[in-house]
């Protein structure tokens, strides 16, 4: 088989579950201006970003291995973890395999979107073009007569290539992080079902909604995992009580709305009738990544312009 060209951000057996009969789900998007189009179309035609995950400057046979030997691995533990859940597996059932999966699959989709691997690439090539004096006098206690006489001249030399491959390994790291995996795995799961007369629940670009800590009273975690069904997880039983008790058609107008305010580039649904309340809300409360966060916090280049956080760094 040839190597995978379009690498999925928001993965084909995720977006499966809103197809219609037709194979297909509806797509909002806002191609030109501030008007939201529809356009139905294939899971693996959307949310993906051709060599995403490649890293430059490698032999083909290697230069994909991050979308290859890790994402392709964790989107499918992943699907066999989202079975899993679609079959209302309580909580004591988990086995520690599932459970890390699907953990780890939250975790990967609030750090693998397009935006996300531009902010971190960029963050990598700053931390790589200042070099502070411990590491300055490191490098010129270990230096070889080949290598370049200062750090920064070391560090301008790198390829972008270079670059690739430490940023991927940041963010291999950061999306199996075992301590927030491990907090995840210990959160009460429930996935919540809802009747066709709620309206059928819309995804994202960005379908994991976190609160700002998961340590903070009332701290979750929400995805929907299709048109009748919404995961949610918390540490306190008593949060997930406290949404469950709340009425169905109401949860699900509401969340429809926080999808589409937190969505970057598109929209998901299984039809087209939800577009006016998409049209209002599209992109009006657009998040910063965690990993733009980060960057801003570290007074770094906040890549992508639509971000809040680069609206505050450039106001520093």
């Amino acid at each position: 088989m040839s190597d995978p060209l379009d690498h999925h951000y928001i993965p084909v057996f995720y977006l499966t579950r809103w197809v219609g009969a037709d194979g297909r789900l509806c797509r909002f998007s806002r191609p030109v201006g501030t008007i939201v189009k529809t356009k139905r179309v294939v899971p693996k035609g959307t949310g993906f970003e051709p060599r995403l995950y490649t890293t430059q400057g490698l032999p083909l046979d290697q230069a994909q291995t991050m979308e290859k030997d890790f994402m392709a691995k964790l989107d499918t533990q992943a699907s066999e973890a989202l079975v899993m859940l679609e079959t209302g597996l309580p909580d004591g059932q988990w086995t520690r395999g599932p459970r890390s999966a699907w953990s780890r699959f939250l975790l990967a989709q609030r750090l693998r979107a397009p935006e996300d691997i531009a902010q971190l690439k960029s963050s990598v090539t700053e931390d790589w073009s200042v070099a502070d004096s411990r590491i300055a006098e490191a490098y010129e206690a270990g230096r070889s007569e080949a290598f370049p006489a200062t750090v920064g001249e070391y560090l301008k030399s790198q390829s972008p290539g270079d670059t690739d491959a430490a940023a991927f390994k940041v963010a291999r790291t950061l999306m199996d992080h075992p301590r927030i995996g491990g907090m995840i795995n210990n959160m009460h799961w429930s996935v919540l079902d809802f009747p066709t007369e709620a309206e059928p629940l819309l995804t994202s670009d960005r379908p994991v909604w976190i609160t700002a800590t998961l340590i903070e009273q009332g701290a979750m975690i929400v995805m929907p995992i299709g048109p009748r069904r919404l995961f949610v997880a918390a540490p306190d039983p008593t949060t997930l009580e406290r949404v469950n008790a709340q009425s169905r058609a109401e949860l699900a107008h509401g969340w429809n709305r926080v999808t589409a305010q937190h969505a970057v580039r598109y929209v998901y649904g299984v039809d087209a009738a939800l577009l006016p309340m998409v049209q209002e809300h599209f992109a009006t409360r657009r998040h910063s990544s965690l990993l733009e966060l980060i960057a801003a916090d570290r007074n770094h280049k906040v890549v992508a312009p639509d971000s809040p956080a680069a609206k505050s760094t450039a106001k520093n």
